[in-house]
């Protein structure tokens, strides 16, 4: 809990989440402000923390060298093995805190901390919520894949109408809800996530290469991890943090990216390929740094191996592949094509050019289904959004799914795609 007029929900929703998981409440000193521990813990039967120093008590300066006396950490020890870190209310001091990493009290100590998904529920004046500052910090947030619960719109504490509310502790509770029944959903399921360019070696300082950023297979694979699967993400060389999971493989050409499916397909059960593959390879690369000749030259090329198409030519019974198609034109028409010369599960297509698909924080997809479903837009969000909406569609898809899929996609195609949002 943070500094905000809205404090007072939230010993409503802390009471209602407390009904379906441990929670272990920070208060800021702002917070507590506007709520007095005491009071909270009377309304929602929880005890509050405020202070990132309780039970910590000044060592002696005569401990023996090399002795390492054991303190309590509060924003280490209560928050090292939590599944969700909601901040509700947030106010927009907080979001500065968290957009620049500052950490001066209990709360935005734990936050660096913890590696669990970061959920924000802002609540402050909608003058505020829509200062550039407060926006250019939310962004940030997002793009590291904070999800936002809001703030809706509404009549403000301070007489003021518009966008700042917080939403509601049922919604916010509905909410958390689904994401615990989701959380272990894929547990003991192997997936395997490619993503991220390849590099071509042209000599020792150059190589040829293309625009991807790495983003979107890294949602994936963040997703899956979250959803409990094992996961394998097999990397080209990007400039973003790579997430958390089980086993992290960075390569550079198509050849090397090929050798490393090929070890981990056998024991894989879904395989995503994101990467943005290189087609093309020098045939002859040079040991030495090409000098200028003052003339031009002429690149021999070699074409690089298919990797979707091997992975479907060596795919095992039950193993489920998602091909993705960067399309800078015709993408029905082309990415219907290569469903049919790739057969794979699931094609994921979206555009590519200036300020779209590659190189930027959001994406626009529309997979389509090698069983002739029709194909589903996604729109454009996030691609931390889109990759939780792919894996709810592959749920469905998947051959151990105990329900037929069609119900669900029944029910999404009888909406129009511009109404659909998310799945989840």
């Amino acid at each position: 809990m943070t500094g905000s007029v809205a404090a007072y929900k939230a010993a409503r929703l802390a009471k209602g989440l407390s009904a379906i998981a441990e929670v272990r409440v920070f208060f800021t000193a702002a917070a507590a402000q506007l709520v007095t521990p005491a009071a909270f813990r009377r309304v929602s039967g929880l005890k509050a923390q405020t202070s990132l120093f309780h039970g910590v008590h000044p060592l002696s300066p005569d401990l023996p060298s090399g002795a390492h006396p054991r303190v309590p950490v509060p924003h280490i020890d209560d928050v090292r093995d939590c599944d969700l870190v909601l901040v509700a209310p947030a106010s927009a001091d907080f979001l500065g805190k968290l957009a620049h990493g500052l950490a001066d009290d209990l709360l935005s100590t734990a936050c660096l901390y913890s590696t669990a998904p970061l959920w924000i529920a802002p609540a402050m004046n909608v003058h505020m919520w829509r200062h550039a500052a407060v926006q250019e910090n939310a962004r940030i947030l997002r793009a590291r894949g904070a999800t936002f619960l809001g703030p809706g719109a509404g009549l403000l504490a301070c007489g003021d109408e518009g966008v700042g509310r917080m939403r509601e502790p049922e919604e916010i509770l509905d909410e958390v809800r689904e994401f615990l029944a989701e959380r272990n959903s894929w547990s003991g399921r192997r997936v395997l996530v490619t993503a991220g360019p390849t590099r071509e070696t042209l000599d020792p300082v150059r190589f040829l290469t293309n625009r991807s950023s790495g983003r979107m297979g890294y949602a994936l694979a963040e997703a899956a991890a979250r959803r409990g699967a094992q996961v394998t993400l097999i990397t080209g060389p990007t400039q973003i943090a790579t997430p958390s999971v089980q086993t992290l493989c960075s390569v550079e050409t198509a050849v090397e990216m090929g050798l490393e499916i090929r070890r981990a397909l056998p024991k894989t059960d879904l395989v995503i390929m994101a990467a943005a593959v290189a087609d093309y390879r020098s045939a002859a690369p040079t040991h030495r740094k090409m000098k200028k000749t003052g003339k031009t030259i002429s690149l021999k090329l070699a074409q690089n191996p298919d990797l979707l198409a091997d992975i479907l030519r060596r795919r095992k019974p039950g193993q489920l592949v998602v091909g993705f198609a960067a399309e800078t034109h015709d993408l029905m028409r082309n990415a219907q094509a290569k469903l049919a010369r790739k057969p794979c599960d699931l094609l994921a297509a979206n555009r590519v050019g200036k300020s779209r698909g590659m190189e930027t924080e959001d994406n626009e997809v529309t997979l389509f289904f090698k069983d002739g479903t029709r194909p589903l837009r996604l729109a454009r969000a996030p691609k931390w959004v889109i990759a939780r909406q792919m894996l709810e569609v592959i749920d469905r898809c998947w051959p151990w799914a105990e329900k037929s899929p069609d119900p669900l996609r029944e029910a999404l195609y009888r909406s129009k795609p511009r109404d659909w949002k998310r799945l989840s």
